[in-house]
């Protein structure tokens, strides 16, 4: 599955069966728009946990301690 991390925009084997088309709609989505893309092998969107970005980025940046 190929899937917009910024939109609703998101394309699976059942919508489009070529892996190659999915691979080459996600690129024209990306230059269109600007937007990331992610893949996944799972056949439904994943979902991104609910938090804040200031929690997220405090996650992944080493402690100053």
């Amino acid at each position: 599955m190929k899937y917009c991390l910024d939109c609703d925009w998101h394309l699976n084997a059942v919508s489009e069966p070529s892996q190659h088309d999915r691979s080459q709609a996600a690129i024209e989505h990306h230059v269109e728009t600007g937007h990331a893309i992610d893949s996944s092998e799972s056949i439904v969107r994943p979902t991104i946990p609910d938090i804040t970005g200031e929690i997220f980025v405090r996650d992944l940046v080493p402690s100053s301690d």
